[in-house]
């Protein structure tokens, strides 16, 4: 009797592991998500430098390659607005985080000017406390 309740007992606590583990990884995988929504909104609003503060960069990149990047961001942009009336807005689909190497893959949804609607994926890595773009 004494050996079933502890197996009881045991099973339990790994249950309780098992629920706190998956908890926290849904939470990260939210916060991935808003992060990763957050930087598209910046990039809708023309904050170009603000998205690509975001990206998972060096700190410091040559003037000439960092402003060819500026360029290919608001070249994105312009090509959106032509062939769908822009973006109109960026929700959040889904996310999937993986605690070993502290990523998540989030899937953010494009809602363009003309009415269709794009799923792109977003890799995401966590780096020193913060959400950032892969």
């Amino acid at each position: 009797m004494k050996q079933l309740f502890s197996a009881f007992l045991l099973a339990g606590v790994l249950l309780l592991a098992a629920c706190s583990e998956k908890k926290k990884a849904v939470e990260q995988g939210n916060l991935a998500a808003q992060a990763a929504k957050h930087y598209y909104e910046l990039l809708l609003k023309g904050k170009y430098d603000a998205f690509l503060n975001a990206e998972n960069r060096p700190d410091r990149l040559p003037d000439t390659y960092r402003e060819q990047l500026l360029i290919n961001l608001r070249k994105f942009i312009a090509v959106q607005d032509s062939v769908h009336h822009g973006i109109n807005s960026v929700s959040i689909g889904s996310s999937v985080f993986t605690g070993k190497d502290s990523a998540a893959s989030v899937f953010l949804l494009f809602h363009y000017g003309d009415k269709t609607t794009e799923q792109v994926i977003v890799p995401m890595v966590k780096k020193k406390g913060k959400w950032i773009m892969r």
